[in-house]
């Protein structure tokens, strides 16, 4: 039986057969895009550079995978760790929707980022600096409550797959843009969390991902709703947004460098494929995260002419499809951050029955809580929370997004 993480083990078995870490020599054209990576530090040489961040390896469990995981790619196809080691402890405690460390409510949080970054978006429509440090203290507050608590992400996951539609829905041309942006952070921070970045790290990361996308607010709405194919004037005024988002960004007095970074570069690919042609490590590390995590949320992203993919088929997509684009460090980092059931989505189980995610155990990917309240055929039934990893007799069969329920006949 594959195993889903299958695809986590060709560095490990690198390592064990003796090769080489990846590394770089330091010249003109890469110092700048090194300067970048947080992993980037000289080794006892003083022309080589370390990029890839090191990774405990942790041994997972064969039976722990399911006949659904048979065609993900095989080990072969991209190189990348085992999981590294977390503490049971703390994700063993119980789960709450809304987790609260002095008066802190993730729901109202979420509500107050959706309005601040609302009102970046339509400033930048009309082309109106405003303040971008409302940002950074939202996030500095959001990881000051992790570091006391780590279920504050599964709790943030959680609120923005229940309600995010809701807080988004209000009458105004960039809610789709807003959207992105949240779901952007999220990731951000699960992989930067992944990466075993610096708080101050990941607060800059989060609002470079939040807002590299910013001179798409100033691209008509009607041209970024299209369903059918676009002009040639369309697609220069799309073309057009990196620009006009580095210009608005500097007018609007960015506190970050890296906000710059990835307006400017996300779109550039590993392999060169990119509008510019850089390629590697020329390719800022931050435009790096951005563009992989871009094209991550634009796959499970909901579009007016397509069905938006589960995080493991867009993982699955990816890898199959444009591993050479993306750095493998990142592409490595972000498919053991990304849960092969997400908090947020509902999972069928062999009673039938279906529910939602609410948590997820890293050592134990294929047994998370779920808060069950459908039977098999999405009536209501009275609703319980099972920590599958306490009931041996209970497995996932299926997993889905809400508004696949009511076509699914279980």
């Amino acid at each position: 039986m594959t195993k889903y993480f299958d695809l986590l083990r060709a560095y490990q078995q690198k390592k064990q057969d003796g090769a080489p870490a990846d590394t770089v020599e330091v010249s003109e054209t890469t110092s700048s895009a090194i300067t970048h990576n947080p992993y980037a530090h000289k080794e006892k040489t003083e022309n080589t550079c370390l990029l890839e961040p090191e990774v405990t390896s942790e041994s997972l469990d064969e039976t722990e995978y399911d006949d659904e995981t048979k065609h993900l790619p095989s080990n072969n196809e991209v190189s990348i760790d085992s999981l590294p080691t977390e503490e049971d402890s703390i994700q063993d405690e119980a789960h709450k929707n809304t987790t609260s460390s002095s008066d802190f409510s993730v729901a109202t949080w979420l509500q107050e980022i959706s309005l601040s970054l609302q009102t970046i978006f339509q400033a930048a429509e009309k082309h109106q600096d405003t303040d971008l440090t409302i940002l950074d203290g939202a996030l500095q507050n959001l990881l000051e409550q992790l570091e006391d608590n780590t279920k504050v992400l599964d709790a943030l996951e959680l609120e923005i797959s229940r309600n995010i539609k809701q807080i988004c829905n209000v009458d105004c041309t960039v809610n789709d843009l807003v959207e992105k942006s949240i779901m952007m952070m999220l990731y951000t921070i699960k992989i930067s969390l992944r990466l075993k970045l610096q708080h101050q790290t990941i607060v800059e990361h989060a609002i470079a991902a939040m807002l590299h996308h910013i001179g798409m607010a100033m691209v008509p709405s009607q041209v970024r709703y299209k369903v059918g194919k676009l002009t040639k004037d369309e697609l220069a005024l799309i073309r057009k947004a990196p620009e006009n988002a580095i210009e608005y960004l500097k007018s609007c007095h960015v506190p970050y460098e890296n906000i710059l970074l990835a307006a400017e570069q996300a779109a550039e690919r590993y392999d060169g494929s990119g509008p510019l042609g850089l390629s590697g490590h020329d390719i800022a590390w931050i435009a790096r995260v951005v563009g992989l995590l871009s094209m991550f949320e634009a796959l499970i992203h909901i579009r007016p002419y397509r069905q938006r993919l589960l995080p493991r088929d867009a993982i699955r997509e990816l890898v199959n499809r444009h591993k050479k684009a993306f750095d493998p460090v990142l592409l490595k980092a972000l498919i053991e951050a990304v849960s092969l059931y997400p908090v947020g989505t509902f999972v069928q189980l062999n009673t039938g029955e279906i529910g939602q995610v609410t948590m997820v155990h890293s050592k134990f990917p294929l047994r998370p809580v779920v808060y069950i309240n459908m039977d098999k055929h999405s009536n209501p039934i009275t609703a319980r929370e099972i920590d599958l990893k306490q009931q041996p007799n209970l497995m996932i069969q299926k997993c889905m997004y809400e508004e696949s329920l009511e076509s699914d006949d279980a």
